[in-house]
């Protein structure tokens, strides 16, 4: 395949993306045989060597698992659910963020929230920034660029460090959160973020800014999420039933 060959980053990475969406597509079912590397290696139009190293990708991630003398195969729950669908409301959104495992690489106190990341709201008199890189099912999924009101963040350092920050946010006595505002924009991995995530440079990405703001404006938290893009799925259903109720037939 030249679009392989043509496209930025490492061939067994793609090829890695590639093996991961059809599994999730239901191309293979638990239980089913993979093919072998070499016809792997013949479709691809690659060497043996980048197949074994995708392949392995897949089975340290538990979708595929080998069998001496017998082959590779397709695990139970490789393709289940590993995505993430963009909460409309706040129960699909608090679905969304508590389904990962997060890992703690960077923090810094004393840090203040660009004005541009404030979208009209107010400043807390400053910040933690926590860098984290999500995991889900084994597989680094996200990385989140996350600023908490430092006096909120005071009151239970540990947790914000290492779980899942929204629920930690609202069981913290006398925080009221007003108001959640998320935008979505497709992006592409820089060197940092392909790096971090394990992704090609340049594989699309879901990102994601959110903001909680208490009732008088203030921000509390503010995250910049950096999703992979072959996990992150927006579904809307509009319901037309109530517009269709109200047209009036017009009688000649």
């Amino acid at each position: 395949m030249d679009v392989l060959r043509k496209s930025p980053g490492k061939l067994y990475l793609h090829i890695a993306d590639i093996l991961r969406q059809r599994l999730r597509l239901g191309h293979l079912a638990p239980g089913d045989r993979v093919k072998p590397i070499s016809e792997l290696a013949e479709e691809f139009g690659v060497a043996t060597v980048t197949i074994r190293q995708a392949v392995a990708i897949l089975e340290g991630e538990g979708r595929l698992v080998r069998q001496q003398g017998a082959g590779t195969f397709v695990t139970e729950g490789a393709t289940g659910s590993d995505t993430f669908a963009v909460g409309l409301d706040w129960p699909e959104l608090l679905d969304m963020v508590t389904k990962t495992d997060p890992r703690l690489i960077e923090k810094r106190e004393g840090v203040a929230l660009k004005a541009a990341d404030l979208k009209g709201g107010k400043a807390a008199p400053s910040y933690v920034f926590l860098r984290r890189v999500n995991s889900l099912k084994g597989l680094d999924c996200l990385l989140a660029d996350a600023y908490i009101a430092s006096d909120l963040y005071a009151q239970c350092p540990e947790r914000f460090d290492h779980e899942t920050i929204i629920p930690v946010i609202e069981s913290l006595p006398g925080v009221t959160i007003a108001q959640c505002h998320q935008t979505l924009t497709i992006g592409q991995a820089d060197v940092e973020k392909a790096s971090l995530l394990g992704l090609p440079l340049s594989a699309p990405l879901g990102d994601i800014q959110r903001i909680l703001t208490a009732p008088d404006g203030t921000v509390l938290y503010f995250n910049d999420v950096s999703y992979r893009g072959d996990m992150v799925k927006f579904e809307i259903s509009l319901d037309l039933t109530a517009d269709q109720e109200k047209v009036v037939p017009v009688r000649k």
